[in-house]
């Protein structure tokens, strides 16, 4: 994501910018960091990083288990090159950029969606469509390029 300070490109789940060091506010509506009291796009309040990362994961309760690793959802990008899931770094078949999560609280579901990665992301065995996003749900199978993981409540 970009700070709306200085515009650099930090970590999705920052609750700082690492580049000049500004604490970051978000709009729980359009779920983007922004400067001031107030969302300049939809006009809601805007709440601290702690409040809106812990309120969506409250919210979700859901994480992702197998293939070695136990990964808490998180809204933001994930794939080789970082994101909300640095530990797929080492694995080679996710691309570089690869799915993005999403939390819907007017949904209270987790969604995602496959960013045009080589390998794909499934979920029971389905190949996502590219930018097309679906709802994951307690007992879902996950496959993300070659790992395979199951959605379990936290």
């Amino acid at each position: 994501m970009k700070c709306p300070y200085c515009q650099n490109i930090i970590d999705d789940d920052s609750r700082w910018c690492d580049q000049c060091g500004k604490e970051l506010m978000f709009c729980p509506s359009c779920r983007e960091p922004r400067k001031g009291r107030t969302c300049p796009r939809c006009g809601e309040m805007l709440v601290g990083a702690d409040q809106f990362f812990g309120d969506a994961q409250k919210a979700s309760g859901l994480r992702l288990s197998g293939s070695g690793m136990s990964l808490t959802l998180r809204d933001g990008v994930f794939g080789r090159r970082g994101g909300i899931f640095p530990e797929l770094s080492s694995c080679g078949y996710v691309s570089g950029t690869h799915g993005e999560l999403k939390f819907s609280a007017g949904q209270n579901c987790w969604t995602i969606r496959d960013l045009g990665s080589t390998n794909g992301t499934f979920i029971g065995g389905t190949r996502l469509e590219k930018d097309r996003w679906y709802v994951l749900k307690a007992g879902d199978s996950l496959r993300i390029a070659t790992l395979d993981f199951t959605v379990e409540k936290a």
